[in-house]
């Protein structure tokens, strides 16, 4: 048993985060703790305690709620969404000779997987494809799983092939444009990006680490 504070900080940096319509879910969460409160507060007015709530059965509300949703609205499940985005990962990773986890780094840092991630710059998408890059890239709904991907490889591939396959200027390119790099003979010296292109390596390495150690399992 959780405090209704503890309870939605525990959901806001947890699972909220990592699928599609979280924030609805969270606002769920907080009406469940405020209800709970004037619960409590009917009940109990005299009582010098918190109020609780049931998380467990919060929870469990909660993804009954969440698979429903996305049943009605025609999305896919959260494992169902993973498999198609790994399965457009590979694919892209196919078409345009990349590795595969330089792709799913990139994505993890660009949107942290959320296909309907939308930046305060109006980058959309798993690979936050700017409305411009995106009509460039032939992508006409930038919030679609296959065509995100496809275009942010394919754009992703421009940058190797202009930067001659050095993924410190080719990830800079990707986040803060292919001019400013040639402008500034490197990496630009823009916080973002310098903020970005090592954790994107970060992020490369740590899944080659994990691809490694999957390949090595035995039984």
């Amino acid at each position: 048993m959780l405090n209704p504070v503890d309870m939605y900080n525990s959901i806001k940096n947890g699972i909220l985060d990592r699928i599609p319509q979280g924030d609805a879910f969270r606002a769920r969460a907080t009406q469940a703790a405020e209800e709970n409160t004037s619960e409590t507060a009917q009940t109990g007015a005299n009582e010098n305690r918190p109020p609780m709530i049931n998380t467990d059965a919060v929870f469990s509300d909660l993804v009954k709620q969440f698979e429903e949703a996305t049943r009605r609205a025609g999305l896919p499940s959260n494992d169902a969404l993973n498999d198609q985005i790994n399965r457009e990962i590979r694919a892209a990773a196919a078409r345009y000779d990349l590795d595969p986890e330089l792709i799913r780094a990139l994505i993890r840092a660009e949107s942290n997987f959320r296909p309907d991630a939308v930046s305060s710059a109006g980058a959309m998408g798993l690979m936050q494809l700017m409305p411009g890059t995106a009509a460039s890239l032939g992508v006409t709904d930038p919030f679609d799983i296959a065509q995100n991907i496809n275009g942010g490889s394919q754009y992703l591939r421009r940058m190797m092939d202009l930067f001659d396959g050095d993924t410190s200027l080719v990830l800079a390119a990707y986040n803060a444009g292919a001019g400013a790099v040639q402008r500034h003979g490197g990496i630009p010296p823009f916080r973002e990006t310098q903020n970005f292109v090592p954790r994107v390596q970060s992020y490369w390495e740590r899944n080659l680490l994990e691809s490694y150690r999957e390949s090595t399992k035995f039984g």
